[in-house]
């Protein structure tokens, strides 16, 4: 059935970030067990609505901030004591919220009850999906990224993390969707991007924050082409998630239900399951309708439209990033408020993109998007695709330029990015060839500062340890967890 629902803005939460895991301070700008709350900032959004999900402890404040700064366009503001929640991890706003998640970022700290964890205890984390190369491979890590950063432009061995039920036959094969909530337990998607082949496609797992083990947390309809990505949302309590089989965007609850899905082409809204005729009949849906990357910020849904790849180049359309607002705290969007919000140019000269799979909203007010080299509906390539870094001009996102050059072969983005909260902090991207032969061979992820960069001023780390031999193509998604008292991402400025 088509639901058309009336416009009631609040703020909503985007997967991912922390605190500076790279500066050289050591690592925390932010004491993640500190009794903090947020100077949060109002844009263009309804002061009252935005203001009405805030504790009365927060305020809201904005400022611009010169680009010269670091990147910065907005001044966040510096946390402030006060008598929010006692330890920063707890529900401080809406729904699950943390102070940190309530306009932006979700996703709080595993505390896995195992004596190989202890010592990534209270760190900077960040964790990241894979391709299963060889038929029992790890696809699920969780790296060390706090500390004094290490020399740039060289393999950084950082401590890794691999329950031992991490493995691709407990997932069905490769991972590449990724998601923490507000707790800290982990959502892991099954994909056919890599190979074509899983055996669970339509599965979300649940990987328990205490003890690790892995349990199937949604079955989505889906007979093959699996899921594009997902993103947990605090306000609402709700998982998001993109099918590349039927083109919707599916809304499930904590308990795996299907809350909601949303058709961007149609603009159909479904309360509970679709009923869409002949699905699923293990079909990737058209290009054009086709939704990769998903991510929740302040009131809207943002998410990517896949129009063409390296393969399958389209003369006439780009690839997209659109939103949908959010009517109520439910979760449930307005198809009546779609927008494009912005167009995915080609790389050096090329007349076409490779389509977005990861979206992230920063501290400091842009947008990263993470582009994938495709060249077929589950075959993936390499060295065609970037992260780009979007601002609000004129009410509008504009691409302002590839500003984190991934990869010493560039344009090596695999797909996947996050950043932190750190003043002077690092944006994280997964990527092929990050070191090629210069000494060693590293495909894993990059963190590039905020300011932008390349290899040159990046920390690599290899995302197997494997610095002999190439992954190319292996790489999926990455996230990194917030604590609950760093300041979270403002809205866009107003138009």
């Amino acid at each position: 059935m088509q639901l058309r629902l009336g416009l009631f803005m609040v703020p909503v939460a985007v997967a991912g970030a922390c605190f500076d895991p790279a500066s050289g301070d050591g690592g925390a700008s932010f004491d993640a067990t500190g009794v903090m709350t947020a100077s949060a900032t109002t844009g263009s959004g309804s002061a009252d609505d935005s203001a009405s999900s805030l504790d009365a402890g927060e305020t809201t404040t904005h400022a611009s901030a010169s680009a010269d700064d670091g990147g910065a366009i907005f001044d966040v503001g510096n946390m402030e004591e006060s008598g929010g929640s006692e330890t920063g991890i707890g529900p401080t706003g809406p729904g699950s919220c943390r102070v940190s998640e309530v306009y932006g970022a979700a996703g709080g700290y595993p505390t896995f009850e195992d004596p190989a964890f202890d010592d990534f205890e209270g760190k900077s984390l960040l964790v990241m999906t894979s391709h299963d190369r060889q038929g029992g491979d790890a696809v699920l890590r969780v790296f060390d990224i706090s500390g004094d950063p290490p020399p740039a432009n060289l393999n950084y061995a950082a401590p890794m993390y691999i329950h031992p039920t991490w493995l691709a036959p407990t997932f069905g094969g490769g991972t590449f969707g990724l998601t923490l909530d507000s707790y800290g337990n982990i959502y892991v998607a099954a994909t056919s991007i890599y190979s074509g082949v899983t055996s669970t496609p339509g599965t979300i797992y649940k990987v328990d924050k205490d003890s690790g083990e892995v349990s199937v947390f949604a079955v989505l309809p889906n007979n093959g082409p699996a899921i594009g990505n997902i993103n947990y949302d605090c306000v609402s309590e709700t998982i998001r998630a993109t099918s590349h089989e039927d083109c919707r965007i599916y809304q499930l609850d904590m308990g795996g239900d299907v809350v909601s899905t949303y058709h961007h082409a149609s603009g159909d809204v479904t309360l509970g399951e679709a009923n869409d005729a002949g699905e699923p009949d293990g079909m990737f849906c058209p290009l054009g309708e086709r939704v990769w990357a998903v991510q929740s910020h302040y009131g809207k849904v943002y998410y990517s439209v896949w129009w063409e790849d390296s393969g399958r180049q389209n003369a006439a359309e780009n690839n997209e990033i659109w939103s949908v607002e959010i009517s109520d705290e439910e979760g449930i969007p307005d198809a009546m408020t779609a927008k494009l919000e912005a167009t995915i140019p080609g790389l050096q000269g090329n007349s076409y993109s490779n389509p977005v799979s990861d979206l992230s909203f920063a501290q400091t007010g842009w947008m990263l998007a993470a582009e994938r080299s495709m060249y077929a509906d589950n075959s993936t390539s390499a060295h065609q695709s970037t992260t780009y870094e979007l601002q609000q001009m004129g009410g509008s996102w504009q691409v302002v330029g590839e500003t984190y050059v991934v990869g010493e072969l560039p344009n090596s983005s695999a797909g996947g990015v996050d950043h932190d909260f750190g003043e002077g902090g690092y944006v994280w991207m997964t990527g092929d060839a990050l070191d090629f032969y210069t000494p060693d061979v590293v495909y894993g992820v990059q963190g590039t500062p905020y300011g932008g960069g390349t290899k040159v001023n990046s920390t690599l780390i290899d995302h197997d340890g494997d610095i002999v031999n190439q992954y190319k193509t292996d790489l999926g998604d990455c996230e990194i967890p917030i604590p609950g008292d760093a300041t979270p991402p403002p809205p866009p400025p107003e138009g």
